[in-house]
C-alpha cells in the first residue's frame, strides 16, 4: 500500500471511530445519563479496542467501521450537535433537563431554518 492510502486509511479508522464515540456519548448526553470519570473512561476502552482491531484487519470489525460510516451520514446535520454533546458529556458537563431541553428546542428551530432556506442563492435583481 502506498503512504497515501495508509494515511487515508488511518484517518478513516480516527474519524469514524471518534465519531461514533462521540455521538454514542451525545446521546447519553441527551437522555442525562451521568457517570464518573473513570466509568467514561470504561466506557470510551470498547471503541478504543475496536478501532485497534480495525487497523489490523479485522474483517466484521471493518465490516462494522462501513456500517458506522453509513450510518453517521444517514443522520445528517445531528451529527455534529450530538458529537459536541458527546464531548461535554466526557468532559462531565451533564446540565439539567430543562437546559437539554431549551437546547434541543434551539437545535430544532434552526435546522427547521436551514431546512426551508433557499440551497442556492436568488438570483440579483434589477435591471442592467
Amino acid at each position: 500500500m502506498s503512504i497515501n492510502v495508509t494515511r487515508i486509511r488511518r484517518q478513516a479508522l480516527v474519524t469514524t471511530w471518534s465519531c461514533t464515540g462521540l455521538i454514542s456519548f451525545g446521546i447519553a448526553w441527551a437522555l442525562g445519563l451521568q457517570a464518573s470519570w473513570w466509568q467514561r473512561a470504561l466506557i470510551a476502552l470498547p471503541l478504543a479496542v475496536l478501532a485497534v482491531l480495525d487497523a489490523r484487519g479485522a474483517g466484521p470489525v471493518m465490516d462494522a467501521r462501513i456500517a458506522l460510516t453509513r450510518l453517521i451520514a444517514d443522520i445528517g446535520w445531528m451529527q455534529i450537535p450530538l458529537a459536541v454533546a458527546g464531548g461535554a458529556w466526557l468532559a462531565g458537563l451533564t446540565p439539567d433537563v430543562g437546559t437539554r431541553l431549551v437546547l434541543a428546542a434551539v437545535l430544532a428551530t434552526v435546522a427547521g431554518l436551514f431546512h426551508l432556506a433557499p440551497s442556492a442563492p436568488a438570483p440579483a435583481g434589477g435591471n442592467s
